[in-house]
């Protein structure tokens, strides 16, 4: 708990009396900013307190309770924020229509608080908003889950709850605090002051985001209130990551305040909570329309509308391309057999069928066959000498190859792996065994991240529905087909030299050599066809 607002609270609770017999003083409301000899909260504080000493429900209510709690007639104050056109049209029964904007402030001291207060807008992110700003000044209100488009009018039985009389605020007010007061005037009075549209409502769009952060605009900075995992798991480019809930605002002070800092969420309903809290703080926010996209409010949200994301897994895969070494992850099959014959210090894989491999194999080589085994093994891997792999081609080797260095394993692939390549090597004999080997030596700790992307690229294999796909691979006569009969399914993709590409390609197929700077061009692919590298 946030240490000033803790002191607040104690001495709120227990005043001292004066010496003799003067009565004690009343307990005084730790929300209460009027000067006194006590030190009292500034509206800062108290913003900060909103997350301090969050409650379970997050300041929210979900849509289908709140459709039950009207339907069995609870005792409660409910607030539609939308427009009073679309008030008028219907609303829930009994609502009160405060339109977003000043009319919130004005009707604040006339918002019962002798009964639950809740809170509707359109999809719940205005209502974010407006639910921390009541809260600030001391009315406990709660947000309904999605608003009314994705929320209440999706709820079974909304119509019967649903009206088109209007009613008016009925019930005792609470004396808002004058500094509180005049902080939430102004931060509803601002919206009628914002000259650029892009941020009407304290709100961006994810088309005006997406353009800004393709510009690289160092005006803004973007903050994810998502959980860490899922932040680790994909954000977009340039975000920080402050998790929503207690505690957070003790990383307020990393922020910046002369930039405008962009806050998104899931949905967009938390950070619509926080944006509220940091622009009564002195931040300049904004929330993302819709946050990131979840299901329920598709096709809005970033993701939901195809914009990238980036991550731990992406981050370090662009990574392995910008800086790939000259051998490119990859070892001479001579070479290697001359390493193996030398006993030098390494650990090799094979990752042939666990058949194959007991028909002979290169001596000390540990059998990993390809599929999930790779990714069950990939702490155990040891990193303390340098790593060879090997398959029947080298082809699903160079996958593997891949994800290994992406969990920060030092691996090599054996060229044209053990049938055209080891196999092949003179003094190969001398160095194949039928003798199984185990894993020996100290493996590394796996990232969260990683380790979930490499567990769910090998279960992939086994979700493959079409043949022709096993492997993540395609045989020659399946991609002449598709040629062949001009499917727009499929986008073909040369990673030859330009001047080979130039001599000849198969048909339709584009060309990016690979090399470090390819991955510069990865963001010119389409994600809605498959790609065929050849």
């Amino acid at each position: 708990m946030n240490k000033k607002f803790l002191a607040i609270l104690l001495m709120g609770a227990m005043l001292l009396p004066m010496a003799g017999c003067a009565k004690a003083p009343v307990a005084k409301d730790p929300m209460d900013l009027t000067g006194s000899e006590t030190k009292t909260a500034t509206v800062s504080e108290l913003s900060a307190a909103y997350f301090t000493n969050m409650p379970d429900h997050s300041y929210k209510i979900d849509n289908k309770e709140f459709v039950k709690k009207v339907v069995d007639g609870e005792a409660m104050t409910v607030l539609d924020i939308r427009t009073a056109e679309d008030y008028a049209k219907g609303h829930i029964k009994g609502a009160v229509n405060l339109p977003w904007g000043p009319a919130i402030a004005e009707n604040l001291s006339k918002i019962p608080t002798d009964k639950p207060i809740y809170i509707y807008c359109y999809t719940g992110q205005t209502a974010g908003q407006a639910v921390m700003t009541m809260n600030v000044a001391g009315i406990e209100a709660r947000s309904v889950h999605f608003g009314w488009n994705l929320g209440i009018s999706k709820v079974d039985g909304f119509e019967a709850v649903t009206v088109t009389e209007a009613a008016t605020l009925s019930g005792t007010g609470k004396e808002i605090n004058a500094a509180v007061q005049t902080a939430v005037t102004d931060y509803y009075a601002g919206l009628g002051k914002i000259t650029d549209a892009k941020f009407k409502n304290y709100k961006i769009s994810e088309d005006d985001l997406k353009a800004l952060v393709d510009a690289k605009d160092s005006s803004i900075y973007i903050l994810s209130v998502r959980k860490a995992e899922d932040y680790l798991k994909g954000h977009i480019e340039g975000a920080n990551n402050i998790p929503f809930g207690k505690g957070m605002e003790a990383s307020f002070a990393t922020l910046p305040k002369d930039k405008k800092i962009v806050v998104y969420c899931y949905s967009g309903q938390t950070s619509g909570q926080t944006t509220a809290a940091l622009r009564l703080m002195g931040y300049d926010a904004v929330s993302l329309n819709a946050g990131m996209g979840i299901a329920g409010n598709a096709p809005a949200g970033w993701m939901n509308k195809g914009f990238p994301v980036v991550s731990e897994v992406s981050t370090k895969a662009e990574a392995l391309y910008t800086a790939m070494p000259d051998h490119r992850y990859i070892i001479n099959q001579v070479d290697f057999v001359a390493k193996v014959a030398a006993k030098e210090a390494m650990t090799v894989l094979d990752i042939r069928t666990a058949e194959d491999y007991a028909k002979g194999h290169v001596t000390g080589s540990v059998n990993v066959p390809w599929g999930p085994a790779i990714a069950e093994n990939l702490s155990k891997i040891p990193t303390d000498k340098p790593v060879y792999i090997y398959c029947y081609t080298g082809q699903t080797a160079g996958q593997a190859v891949t994800t290994m260095n992406l969990a920060g394993i030092d691996a090599k692939s054996v060229n044209l792996g053990w049938n055209f390549g080891i196999s092949k090597a003179e003094g190969a004999a001398a160095v194949t065994s039928m003798d199984a080997a185990t894993l020996t030596g100290t493996g590394s700790k796996i990232s969260e991240a990683i380790q979930s992307a490499v567990t769910a690229y090998y279960e992939g294999l086994g979700k493959i529905e079409d043949p022709r796909f096993k492997n993540y691979n395609i045989t020659e006569d399946d991609l002449k087909a598709l040629v062949d009969a001009k499917d727009t399914s499929i986008h073909i993709l040369s990673i030859r030299k330009a001047e080979d590409f130039a001599i000849a390609h198969i048909e339709g197929a584009t060309n990016i050599p690979i090399g470090k700077e390819m991955v510069a061009s990865f963001k010119t692919l389409p994600k809605d066809k498959k790609i065929v590298f050849y």
